[in-house]
C-alpha cells in the first residue's frame, strides 16, 4: 500500500512538471512570435519610409495640386514590393488577427513647396489590439514594440497600456500620440515621427525641397556636377574649367593668370570683343584681322590689316583708313643711268605706284638743256637722261625712289 501511494505521488509530480514545461514552451513560443512580429512590422515601416523618400517629389506635387490637402494616400504593401522597397511579399496583418492600417499626412499644416518646410508624417498600426485569453496583453504589446524599435532605425514604436489606453506611448518615452483604435489597451503603433518627418532626407535627392540656409560641406569635394548657377560671388584660390560662361564679372585681388592645366605655363586665351582699360604688354606677335579697305571711312582710334591679306597695317586717320606711315610710302631706292629700267613697286590694295627721279653728277654743254624722264605713269619706267639735242649724256647718273601713294 505504501509503495502504491509513493508511486501515485511520483506520477502526480511528473504530471505537474509536464504541465509546467508545456506552459513554459507555450510562453517561449509566444515570446518568439511577438518578437518576430515586431521585426516584421519594423521591416514594413522601413519600406514605407524608403518609399516616402524615393517618391517625395511626386507626393509633394500631388499635395500642391490638391490645394494643400494634408491627407495623402499611402502605398499598399503590394506596391512596396513592386517598387522594390520590400524584397518579398508580407502578410497584411499581425498573427493575432486584423490588418495593418496606414496613414500618411503632409506636415506641418499649411506648409508649401516654395517655403521648403513640408515633411511626410506616417503611421502604421494593427486594427486589432493584442489579446491573451480575451483580455488586452499589454506586456505582449510592449514586446512587439520593443522588438520593432530595435530594428526600425529612425522610425519609432509605441503601444497603449491599461492605465491610459487612449494614448500611444513610445518606447522610452520617445513620443505620445492618440490611440487610433480609441481607448483600447495593447494597441501597437509605429511612426516615422508624429507631427514631423522623422526619417526626413535633409537634402532631397530628387530636388523637390530647396535649402533654407547656408551649407557647409566640410571641405570635401563635389564631383559630377552639371551646372552651377550663382547669384552672388564664386571665390576660389584656383578655378579650373574646360568651359566657363560668365555673364557679369570676374574679380581678382591681383593679376588674373590664364595657365595651362598643369599650371606650369601661360595658357592660350580665345575670346571675342575685349576692352583693355590699361596698358597691354605683348611678348609675342600681334595679329590683326584683314578688315580695312584703304581710303574707306572709319571711326575712332583703330588699327587693322589691309583687306587684301598683304599684311599691310592701316590706321584710322581723320576718319579714313590709311597706311601707317602716311599717304605716300617709299617702297624702293635705285641708282640709275640713261636707259635703266626701274620696275614698279608692288602696292597693296588701294596703292598707286609712283616714281621720283633725282639727278646726281653730270656735265653738259652749257649752251643746251638737260632733260630727265619719265616722271609719270605707273611703271615700269625707263630712265632717260639726255641733252637738248636728244643725245644721251655720258656719265650722267641719278637716283630713283619708287612709292605707293594712297
Amino acid at each position: 500500500m505504501a509503495s502504491l501511494l509513493e508511486m501515485m505521488f511520483v506520477l502526480l509530480g511528473s504530471a505537474i512538471l509536464t504541465v509546467q514545461a508545456i506552459k513554459a514552451d507555450v510562453a517561449n513560443t509566444r515570446a518568439t512570435m511577438l518578437s518576430l512580429e515586431g521585426q516584421n512590422q519594423a521591416t514594413l515601416v522601413m519600406a514605407f519610409d524608403a518609399w516616402i523618400s524615393d517618391n517625395f517629389g511626386t507626393v509633394l506635387s500631388q499635395y500642391t495640386a490638391s490645394g494643400n490637402v494634408s491627407t495623402l494616400t499611402p502605398p499598399t504593401i503590394a506596391q512596396l514590393v513592386t517598387a522594390g522597397n520590400l524584397k518579398q511579399a508580407h502578410k497584411a496583418g499581425p498573427f493575432w488577427g486584423g490588418s495593418y492600417a496606414t496613414t500618411m499626412t503632409m506636415v506641418p499644416a499649411g506648409c508649401t513647396q516654395a517655403a521648403g518646410n513640408c515633411s511626410v508624417a506616417f503611421t502604421m498600426y494593427s486594427t486589432n489590439p493584442l489579446l491573451k485569453g480575451g483580455k488586452p496583453d499589454v506586456g505582449g504589446a510592449a514586446q512587439v514594440a520593443q522588438a520593432g524599435a530595435k530594428l526600425a532605425g529612425t522610425s519609432q514604436f509605441g503601444y497603449s497600456n491599461s492605465q491610459n489606453p487612449s494614448v500611444i506611448g513610445g518606447i522610452n518615452g520617445s513620443f505620445t500620440a492618440p490611440n487610433p483604435l480609441g481607448a483600447k489597451a495593447a494597441t501597437v503603433l509605429a511612426t516615422n515621427g508624429p507631427g514631423t518627418d522623422g526619417g526626413s532626407v535633409y537634402i532631397r535627392r530628387d530636388g523637390s525641397l530647396t535649402w533654407t540656409g547656408d551649407q557647409n560641406v566640410n571641405g570635401v569635394s563635389l564631383h559630377n556636377v552639371q551646372n552651377i548657377d550663382a547669384t552672388g560671388t564664386i571665390a576660389a584660390p584656383t578655378l579650373a574649367a574646360s568651359n566657363v560662361a560668365v555673364s557679369t564679372a570676374i574679380r581678382t585681388p591681383s593679376t588674373l593668370y590664364v595657365q595651362n592645366a598643369a599650371g606650369t605655363a601661360p595658357g592660350p586665351l580665345d575670346a571675342g570683343a575685349a576692352a583693355v582699360h590699361g596698358n597691354a604688354t605683348v611678348d609675342g606677335f600681334v595679329k590683326v584681322g584683314n578688315l580695312a579697305v584703304p581710303g574707306s571711312a572709319c571711326f575712332g582710334t583703330a588699327m587693322s590689316a589691309n583687306s587684301d591679306g598683304s599684311g599691310q597695317l592701316l590706321q584710322c586717320l581723320y576718319g579714313t583708313w590709311l597706311p601707317i606711315g602716311g599717304r605716300i610710302l617709299r617702297m624702293a631706292y635705285w641708282q640709275v643711268v640713261h636707259g635703266t629700267v626701274v620696275p614698279a613697286p608692288t602696292c597693296p590694295n588701294g596703292g598707286l605706284p609712283q616714281i621720283e627721279l633725282t639727278p646726281q653728277n653730270f656735265s653738259v654743254d652749257p649752251t643746251t638743256g638737260v632733260n630727265f624722264g619719265p616722271v609719270a605713269g605707273t611703271g615700269p619706267w625707263t630712265i632717260l637722261i639726255y641733252d637738248g639735242a636728244g643725245a644721251p649724256i655720258p656719265g650722267a647718273r641719278g637716283v630713283v625712289s619708287t612709292y605707293c601713294a594712297y
